[in-house]
């Protein structure tokens, strides 16, 4: 039948090639934006600490400080949904784009004070939600339908593949022209390549919902009344579950790994593990949630982190069960952010999309902080990461079980669903 279904209708590989026809420029604009605007900042954030103590002579724990901005970011979150919502995509993305440049350019010009750095990196870290999954992801949901999952996917694989390329630039830029270097050619990739793509292929609002089956625009709920949904907030529970252990036991998986019997070189390389995993978990779900019940799909990728975590409980575990119980967690960090983009949008609807996007990333930041910490504090308590491995897992399966309770697809236009 080739690619064509029991019912004569295009089959999943023609639909790929139909949507990514039709909405190709959006999708482009949003993966090649996402990949290079403030998202990927963590993945080169490391390369600047030791230029900031040598040019200024500040401590790490001084540089480490500024990350608390990241809190007040996530509270914002919602707000940034809610414009999303009333204004659309792409003025909120542009001004995100030109403010996050702006304070790469303040970045470069400070001196060595530590009041202006944390300040800018406040203003940085506000402006640049405006440019993460709350705005890329609704590009990707407003311009795919059939093959929504497949695109965010691989709208994803971007921002994997520029964590891995950028800092090799940036630090050959550091090395350079130090810390201004640095800073500039952050500032450069979004004003030359991230930005033009936002102006030219991200629609305006009146053509953003480009495929005739995507849900209707409109004016969404305010955050207060989307979480008194009881699916809005069991997606937001979820999806915490699901990215809190992944992120604690990142900041802690070289001392982790050691501790089980590695190798410190072989440690970092299961560092490196995850982020490999994290990206194949990302294309995997993406294919899946495309073909099958989105709920089930999250549900068996977060039940094999959970089982992971508990085969990291020896004392000393052999290198290939180390490794695969990393990429078995990284599989799950890698399929969270596209399922719950999927979800909101299969049972939501666009109506409201970013509304519920940022108060899923608010309910991540704010688990991802306590998390985080709360690792360090149980292996200071107890001098082995048992306890935390076994909270881990219990974490992860508890996400999966949140899941299935999305239930069914609705039936009917998810926009003209009072309440889920």
């Amino acid at each position: 039948m080739g690619d064509q279904n029991a019912q004569g209708r295009p089959g999943f590989g023609a639909a790929i090639v139909a949507e990514w026809r039709r909405s190709w420029r959006p999708g482009v604009a949003a993966l090649v934006g996402g990949a290079l605007a403030y998202s990927v900042w963590p993945a080169v954030s490391s390369l600047f600490i030791e230029p900031l103590q040598h040019r200024f002579g500040w401590s790490r724990g001084q540089i480490a400080l500024a990350q608390n901005a990241g809190l007040v970011a996530a509270l914002i979150a919602p707000l940034v949904g809610k414009l999303v919502d009333r204004i659309g995509v792409r003025p909120v993305l542009v001004g995100g784009l030109l403010l996050t440049s702006l304070c790469y350019g303040l970045f470069a010009l400070m001196g060595g004070s530590l009041t202006y750095y944390y300040a800018v990196y406040l203003l940085f870290a506000i402006v640049g939600m405006c440019s993460t999954g709350i705005t890329y992801t609704r590009v990707i949901s407003g311009a795919f339908h059939d093959t929504r999952g497949t695109a965010l996917a691989i709208a994803r694989s971007g921002l994997a593949l520029s964590g891995a390329l950028l800092p090799v630039l940036i630090f050959v830029m550091l090395n350079r022209f130090g810390l201004p270097g640095g800073f500039l050619t952050m500032a450069a990739v979004i004003l030359l390549v991230a930005l033009p793509l936002a102006l030219l292929w991200i629609p305006a609002r009146a053509r953003e919902v480009r495929h005739p089956k995507a849900t209707h625009v409109g004016a969404s709920d305010g955050s207060l009344a989307l979480l008194r949904r009881p699916k809005v907030l069991l997606l937001c529970v979820a999806a915490a579950l699901n990215y809190a252990p992944v992120v604690a036991l990142l900041t802690q998986m070289k001392p982790l790994a050691v501790s089980k019997g590695l190798e410190p070189a072989m440690a970092v390389g299961a560092v490196s593990a995850i982020g490999i995993a994290a990206m194949v978990g990302a294309l995997i779900s993406g294919f899946l949630v495309d073909r099958f019940w989105a709920p089930a799909v999250a549900f068996a990728l977060n039940l094999l982190p959970a089982i992971g975590c508990l085969l990291l409980l020896s004392d000393h575990v052999a290198p290939w069960m180390l490794y695969g119980s990393v990429l078995m967690i990284g599989l799950g960090q890698g399929a969270e952010i596209d399922i719950v983009a999927y979800m909101i949008a299969r049972y939501f609807g666009l109506r409201s999309y970013a509304s519920i996007y940022g108060l899923t990333v608010l309910a991540i930041g704010l688990s991802v902080a306590v998390s985080a910490a709360a690792i360090g504090q149980v292996y200071d308590r107890f001098g082995n990461y048992n306890i935390a491995l076994i909270a881990a897992s219990a974490s992860f399966a508890l996400a999966a079980f949140c899941y299935l309770g999305m239930g069914r697809y609705p039936r009917d236009d998810p926009d003209t669903v009072a309440a889920a």
